[in-house]
């Protein structure tokens, strides 16, 4: 009978404990469902594979530097910043689904990203009150997404890329060209404004093409493309697909300039293609102003790395984390506590723009923010990426990078902030 009892006793507590654990948080991918005590968590949703994996590897990277900066300097309302990284593929329907987790599993208040498609990830964020800083989605359409001001960019949008681009091939003698540019709306967006200040500054444009990332051959589209011998090819893409097209261009003789924006802006082409046949030709992309703050970030980003960044957005990405650790501060607990979605939003442009005591980027200068905002003071916060001054539609001003190949390597030319 006491043998029978003892073993009864052993059933219900192991049973409670397994319900115990059963009742405990449940792990989201790179994270738990809720932040433990003394930390706020926050998501990134970005292209770890794919045909952008290259840019957000690096990106992951810049956004690693700006926690580690934020954590050195107590964190925001001095808890610590904790990132669940979700891995969109280059998708758009894997970076609903990333997302989604995101809102709904980890249920964090703030996203850096997506890098691309803010469109597809609005409709999940701003009904829930979370904000979205993404460090590269360039689009125009961007600035006039339904998103009750939840949804905001550390980047210039095409309008003044396509400026810069367009201009720049006539800079470089090109009186005629052909663009081929990536079938999605950063390629179509990028391609007409880039059209349109090519030929307001004297060229013409021969032939435009929309192509299909997912194909293996783009030969009818280039010869289509090559007819009336334009003087260069300008290609609006990403990188797997770009070196595909690269090397059916170069190897049916059909183009031999080319000009690049920043989705192509990438070692990884010039080491597939080899430097020799891309030697000398220019390319745009997001540019860092070369002011203190960059320079921080640079040597902190070589400092955890061994290198320097080796695709553009990191800074960009550093600078949406930065000001999204800002935001909290500025909210304080209470906010924080009833609505943080709403209370990170309601505070990115009283830490972000002016007036207010300009902080850069750093541990000690966001160490000088933190307290600059528990005294009830204004901040004005100077990225790395340039001013980080948000507008009503959550867009920002940033500079843009005039780049060229030279010896195998991508070299920055200068920085321009088209008027």
């Amino acid at each position: 009978m006491f043998k029978k009892v003892f073993i009864l006793s052993l059933i219900i507590v192991f049973a409670s404990f397994s319900l115990l654990l059963a009742s405990g948080e449940k792990k989201g991918e790179g994270g738990t469902a809720k932040a433990e005590k003394g930390e706020i968590t926050i998501g990134a949703l970005l292209p770890l594979s794919g045909d952008l994996a290259v840019y957000g590897q690096c990106v992951q990277k810049g956004i690693n530097v700006a926690v580690d900066d934020i954590n050195a300097a107590g964190g925001p309302l001095g808890k610590k910043l904790k990132v669940i990284f979700r891995d969109t593929q280059t998708d758009p329907t894997a970076m609903r689904d990333a997302a989604e987790k995101l809102v709904n599993v980890d249920k964090v208040p703030a996203i850096v990203g997506p890098m691309i498609r803010s469109d597809v990830v609005t409709p999940v964020t701003a009904p829930n009150h979370v904000v979205i800083i993404s460090p590269s989605n360039t689009p125009t359409w961007v600035t006039t997404l339904k998103d009750d001001d939840y949804t905001f960019r550390t980047t210039a949008s095409d309008a003044i890329q396509g400026k810069v681009l367009g201009q720049l091939a006539w800079e470089r003698g090109y009186k005629t060209a052909a663009i081929l540019y990536i079938n999605d709306p950063y390629g179509g967006g990028l391609a007409k404004n880039c059209k349109k200040w090519f030929e307001k500054s004297g060229g013409k444009v021969l032939g435009m093409a929309a192509y299909d990332p997912s194909n293996v051959a783009y030969k009818m589209q280039l010869k289509k493309l090559a007819k009336g011998k334009p003087d260069v090819l300008i290609l609006i893409g990403y990188p797997e697909s770009g070196i595909v097209i690269i090397r059916q261009a170069l190897a049916d003789k059909l183009f031999s300039q080319f000009l690049f924006p920043d989705g192509m802006e990438s070692q990884q082409i010039i080491d597939s293609i080899g430097g020799n046949y891309l030697e000398g030709m220019y390319g745009t992309g997001p540019g860092a102003a070369d002011t203190d703050s960059y320079k921080t970030y640079l040597a902190e980003y070589q400092k955890k790395y061994g290198e320097k960044p080796p695709t553009a957005y990191s800074e960009n990405a550093y600078d949406a984390t930065v000001v999204i650790a800002l935001a909290i501060q500025a909210a304080g607990e209470k906010a924080m506590e009833q609505d943080p979605g709403k209370a990170i939003r309601d505070n990115l442009r009283k830490v972000a723009n002016p007036p207010g005591v300009k902080v850069s980027a750093g541990p000690d200068q966001f160490k000088k923010a933190f307290e600059l905002l528990r005294q009830g003071k204004d901040i004005n916060y100077e990225g790395a990426a340039g001013s980080i001054d948000f507008d009503e539609h959550g867009d920002t001003v940033t500079p843009i990078l005039i780049w060229k190949i030279q010896n195998h390597k991508i070299v920055p030319v200068k920085s321009v902030i088209p008027e």
